[in-house]
């Protein structure tokens, strides 16, 4: 736990102020994703919370998957930066890059034990704005892991639906 808020605490305070030197919005969402781990596609459901600025996003997400014998769940940081802005300011279409850090439990039921460990990367992606109160995000991330014996990178395509309040 003290490792974790050594990652997770000063990030947090480094993105809430970068944000709050703009205006920002808060959103709430509900996420899938597909990940290759082991060599197998899993797909994970989850909730997010974020705030939105002119140049930032940071949003905290939670995932639980389960397939055949393990299930996994994680809780993910992601901070994310529109790129190409001139050339979509007049498309609902928003490209964006970013980092991830996050941590991941694994549950193998067949030798009931649990692995836990943490996560880093990159993600990439767009975002489809429908309305000042609705958008949609297609996106792509790439995660190292630490501390985990069995996973050592998870490759991750996930579809976000977010309503900004």
């Amino acid at each position: 736990m003290k490792t974790i808020n050594k990652l997770f605490l000063p990030l947090l305070l480094t993105f809430t102020t970068l944000s709050a030197v703009d205006k920002s919005y808060s959103f709430i969402g509900i996420q899938t994703d597909y990940s290759k781990i082991r060599q197998n596609n899993v797909q994970s459901f989850g909730l997010k919370y974020g705030q939105q600025s002119h140049n930032y996003r940071t949003s905290l997400s939670y995932g639980y998957a389960t397939q055949h014998d393990f299930s996994y769940q994680k809780l993910m940081l992601q901070m994310d930066t529109g790129i190409f802005k001139r050339a979509f300011k007049k498309l609902p279409f928003k490209p964006y890059i970013g980092i991830s850090l996050g941590v991941m439990e694994e549950k193998d039921k067949t030798l009931s034990k649990k692995d836990r460990g943490y996560l880093y990367g990159v993600n990439t992606g767009i975002a489809f704005i429908a309305n000042d109160s609705l958008d949609f995000d297609l996106g792509y991330r790439y995660l190292k892991t630490h501390k985990l014996e069995n996973i050592d990178e998870i490759n991750n395509i996930n579809l976000s639906m977010h309503y900004f309040y």
